[in-house]
């Protein structure tokens, strides 16, 4: 076991949630793809196309005005989020630092409540148009939809289709 994430915090619009974040779910990235059952193939293959839709997720232990201020804004508005993580390994006791930076839509499910109980609300961050992640400074993945741009382990994957389509 090794690079173990022992403390996180996200920033809301630069508002911190260090005493109220419970959890976070970066963004999966996962295939688009599309199966195909060509004549010569003897089993279906699965075709990619990019990326499936951009979404994360935080849990908070409060009811955060911060935060909730960001929620039903108008069409066509984003906001930044920014979540860092300090990983250990157990291996050799050497840190890294995580940094994630999503541009998104912030939607909220406020939990429940109920007398003598922390009421935990849910954040989805969904329209995801830029997603990076930086582990100890250097790129891991770097998505910006709106530029075609896909680095991952810092390689643009998406370097030829922007050429040939004169991006």
């Amino acid at each position: 076991m090794t690079q173990i994430i022992r403390h996180l915090n996200a920033f809301v619009e630069g508002y911190s949630t260090h005493l109220e974040l419970e959890e976070l779910m970066p963004p999966k990235l996962q295939d688009q793809s599309e199966e195909t059952k060509a004549g010569g193939l003897i089993a279906g293959y699965d075709v990619s196309f990019g990326f499936q839709k951009l979404e994360a997720s935080i849990k908070l232990a409060s009811q955060q005005r911060e935060v909730m201020k960001h929620v039903g804004l108008a069409p066509g508005v984003h906001k930044r989020f920014t979540f860092r993580g300090h990983a250990v390994s157990e291996i050799n006791g050497e840190n890294e630092d995580h940094v994630i930076v999503i541009e998104g839509r912030l939607q909220s499910d406020p939990g429940n409540w109920a007398a003598q109980t922390i009421a935990k609300p849910d954040y989805k961050i969904a329209s995801i148009l830029f997603y990076r992640h930086l582990v100890a400074g250097s790129v891991m993945h770097h998505i910006d939809l709106k530029n075609m741009i896909g680095i991952v382990n810092g390689v643009d994957q998406y370097s030829d289709a922007r050429n040939a389509l004169g991006f």
